[in-house]
């Protein structure tokens, strides 16, 4: 009895100096590229545009080429698709400024998982508490344990990064075999939490003067995609509520220009995807969304 009794109180000092001490280097890191961003923004005179997504967007958009070309300012604001859609969603929001656009480019997970995803929950739990009130009590006590894992697990891959946040100088190509497969999507779409989430941020966007588009993001492409029932619906339903750059297969590319998981890609890719999005500005202009 006294040695399960001590185990219960160490297993809940462990938790305990976990919840309110432990610095989680993934979620550091994740901060750190927040800092690089919001200080580049916070700079900007006037207007400018913000690219928003996961991880997908910080390997995509180059947005240092972008502002060699263009008189609007880029800020790439891609952070990590584990923190859910509502966290990028109010990350936008907070450093968007009316007369501003907004580039959404969103991995597809982030329409269909937790509106409040796991790396939010880690988020929070280090640098903003209170929000911690957003998870139920279940979702929180299932996302400490799962970070507490994940934490083990991770490794930080260290990229150079731009000022204005995206990633340069992906020169290598190295996707491991084992992810060298189709994304599993659901088997039918529907308007999640999450797309709740983007409806609301729109309609506060309109309010405040700032302009809202959304896009596809870079991914690996498979032949399974191209009769995918979900990325057809979701294409018809994202056309028919938002104003959308693109179709789905305009962003599939090639092995060739994968770097380390099917949503980055490399030098080459992130160049290719860049001009296209250069392009697709400059049609804008010609014929408006």
């Amino acid at each position: 009895m006294v040695i399960f009794i001590s185990f219960v109180v160490l297993l809940i000092t462990g938790i305990a100096l976990y919840f309110f001490f432990y610095q989680a280097k993934g979620i550091v890191r994740i901060k750190r590229l927040l800092v690089v961003k919001e200080t580049y923004a916070t700079r900007i005179q006037g207007k400018k545009r913000l690219i928003v997504g996961g991880s997908d967007v910080l390997y995509s958009f180059d947005t240092a080429f972008l502002n060699e070309r263009e008189e609007l300012p880029h800020v790439n604001f891609g952070l990590n698709v584990g923190l859910g859609m509502q966290f990028i969603l109010d990350t936008a929001m907070k450093n968007a400024r009316s007369g501003d656009e907004i580039i959404c480019c969103f991995a597809y997970s982030l329409y269909y998982r937790p509106n409040h995803d796991i790396f939010a929950y880690e988020y929070y739990r280090m640098y903003n508490r209170h929000k911690l009130k957003r998870f139920s009590l279940k979702e929180q006590a299932y996302y400490l344990f799962a970070n507490v894992r994940l934490n083990f697990k991770f490794v930080e891959k260290k990229f150079d990064i731009s000022e204005c946040g995206s990633y340069q100088n992906i020169a290598f190509s190295d996707l491991d075999s084992s992810k060298n497969k189709p994304l599993r999507f659901p088997h039918h779409f529907e308007e999640t939490e999450a797309i709740q989430a983007l409806h609301r941020f729109v309609r506060m966007a309109k309010r405040k003067n700032i302009n809202v588009k959304l896009t596809y993001p870079s991914t690996l492409g498979f032949d399974a995609y191209e009769s995918s029932s979900y990325i057809a619906d979701l294409k018809a339903y994202l056309e028919s509520n938002f104003t959308v750059i693109g179709s789905p297969s305009d962003y599939f590319v090639p092995i060739s220009e994968i770097a380390n998981s099917v949503y980055h890609v490399n030098q080459i890719g992130q160049r290719k995807r860049t001009e296209k999005f250069l392009q697709e500005l400059l049609d804008r202009k010609r014929v408006p969304l």
